[in-house]
């Protein structure tokens, strides 16, 4: 396990003291999973895969190849891709950020070859969320 959570330390870019703070434990408990004193505890492994969702968590504890999830692997390479104006680049720089208009649940779909649309999630400033999916025919 010290050696996955250095992986996971050196993919985020973090410090030992800087993981600690995410993880709101004290710098000496990842200082003694490090080292190999310690192994982590259950509550420790939940937070890790807590706050970082991005991250397999059949990597962190078994075998599996793959470091991150199949839709973070999609996400970090748009994001490399395209590291221009977004939503969230606009909430950083505290800059205006565009009202989204309010979806209602009826929505009527207009006839379209792509039947592979399973939903839209659409993500307000609020931190609140709302599912829209394609009515079936």
């Amino acid at each position: 396990m010290d050696k996955k959570l250095r992986i996971l330390m050196q993919n985020e870019n973090l410090t030992a003291s800087k993981l600690a703070e995410i993880l709101e434990i004290k710098p000496a408990a990842v200082s003694h999973i490090l080292s190999g004193r310690n192994k982590p505890s259950f509550e420790l492994i939940c937070k890790i895969v807590n706050r970082f969702p991005q991250i397999n968590p059949y990597w962190l504890l078994g075998d599996a190849e793959e470091m991150l999830n199949q839709n973070a692997k999609i996400q970090t390479s748009e994001n490399n891709s395209e590291m221009g104006r977004n939503l969230f680049n606009l909430e950083a720089k505290n800059e205006a950020v565009p009202e989204v208009p309010k979806i209602s649940d009826n929505i009527i779909s207009a006839p379209s070859s792509r039947s592979d649309i399973e939903k839209i999630i659409i993500v307000y400033n609020n931190q609140t969320f709302e599912e829209l999916r394609p009515k079936k025919s």
